[in-house]
């Protein structure tokens, strides 16, 4: 629509606007001479039309000059936007010229879809609802849900203290009635693993036990007779002893059972210092001695090397075989048997490694599976543990 289109658009409605007015003023004629019983009632009816007159005369006057504005400020920005689109309207194609006056193509609409369609469009909705509402978490957020979960889990069962230290330790038991019985320790959670053997590291069995704690106590169903016995403690500061009557030992065997955080004891070798009846008989007779109690004996047959030792360097053999100098005696930790030179004390242990202490000496002639090597021993430089 053009400008003077607008114009013409006004120009009829004022026109009918006047129309209206002339109307009205036919009426009121027809009114006056309209002959009205009581002239009272007659110029109340007057005065209510003069009054209407003069409202409708302000309102129609209001409305024109209300036109009039918006025609001058619509008219120009009306010529201007025809200036700026005329180079657009020439380029559009002509709709009229293929029939079509609007210009759509009714193709590009889809507005019905097919029975199949819609089938296929419900389902998927119907799948997105229940994936959404079984699976409402995105795999992210589910993965991070667990790792919160597992972080929960391993504050709640993560110790308070730090786990207790494992030992494994060979310690010889005095049969000598004013001597304190040895300690096993143990922890809550770990199985302690108690051996009974004698001098010659043969396992010594097992006549009947008892003992009184919190404590689960399992025997060894191997054999008959068992030298073996596996202990854990029902609760974490459990306490308590333990009495075992060996086969052939008048004398019984007593050990104090202690639950504690620092250390546990998974492998106690109590090594009575007796042949018992299960004894290997030594190539030497009077070479195996044993004193109760022995602390280096003791040490050095649970393969730790005590502070102060002078290490020694063994060659000719393999490296199960070690040697170190303490105390003026040399001792010999190895699985083999030992030949020469003669030793003053010895003692094997469950998995048959075998301490011998001795006098100073270079060389020792040694047994292994019925074979005979020789080892040199030389003294290294410096001290362990300096």
């Amino acid at each position: 629509m053009d400008c003077y289109g607008a114009l013409d658009i006004y120009k009829i409605f004022f026109h009918f606007l006047w129309i209206i007015r002339d109307n009205l003023k036919i009426s009121m004629y027809r009114l006056r001479v309209f002959r009205v019983s009581g002239l009272k009632r007659f110029m109340h009816y007057t005065n209510f039309f003069h009054t209407m007159r003069s409202i409708l005369n302000a309102k129609v006057m209001t409305l024109g000059l209300v036109l009039a504005c918006s025609t001058s400020l619509v008219v120009p920005a009306f010529a201007q936007s025809e200036m700026l689109n005329t180079s657009e309207v020439d380029a559009l194609p002509d709709a009229t010229a293929s029939g079509d006056t609007f210009g759509f193509d009714d193709e590009g609409f889809e507005f019905e879809k097919s029975a199949e369609e819609l089938e296929d469009s419900f389902r998927k909705e119907a799948f997105d609802q229940a994936l959404k509402q079984l699976l409402p978490l995105k795999p992210r957020e589910i993965r991070s849900t667990l790792e919160h979960y597992d972080r929960t889990v391993e504050s709640t069962e993560l110790p308070v203290h730090p786990y207790p230290r494992p030992e494994s330790v060979v310690q010889n038991i005095s049969l000598d009635p004013g001597i304190a019985p040895l300690t096993v320790k143990l922890a809550y959670g770990y199985v302690t693993t108690l051996s009974i053997l004698d001098l010659s590291g043969a396992p010594w069995p097992i006549e009947d036990i008892s003992w009184v704690g919190d404590f689960k106590v399992v025997e060894s169903t191997v054999d008959e007779t068992t030298h073996m016995l596996r202990i854990s403690p029902e609760s974490k500061f459990a306490h308590g002893n333990v009495s075992m009557r060996l086969v052939d030992l008048d004398a019984p065997v007593i050990m104090t059972f202690e639950t504690g955080r620092d250390a546990v004891h998974y492998r106690f070798d109590a090594v009575i210092p007796k042949r018992g009846p299960g004894a290997k008989t030594p190539l030497i007779s009077n070479g195996i001695t044993l004193t109760a109690g022995d602390p280096d004996m003791s040490i050095a047959l649970s393969g730790v090397v005590p502070k102060g030792a002078e290490t020694l360097e063994v060659s000719g053999v393999d490296g199960r075989t070690t040697a170190y100098v303490y105390n003026g005696m040399t001792y010999v930790r190895t699985p083999l048997t030992l030949l020469s030179p003669g030793w003053d004390s010895s003692v094997t242990s469950a998995d048959g490694t075998k301490i011998y202490a001795l006098e100073e000496t270079p060389v020792i002639l040694l047994s292994d599976r019925g074979r005979m090597v020789r080892a040199r021993l030389t003294a290294r430089e410096g001290l362990l543990d300096e």
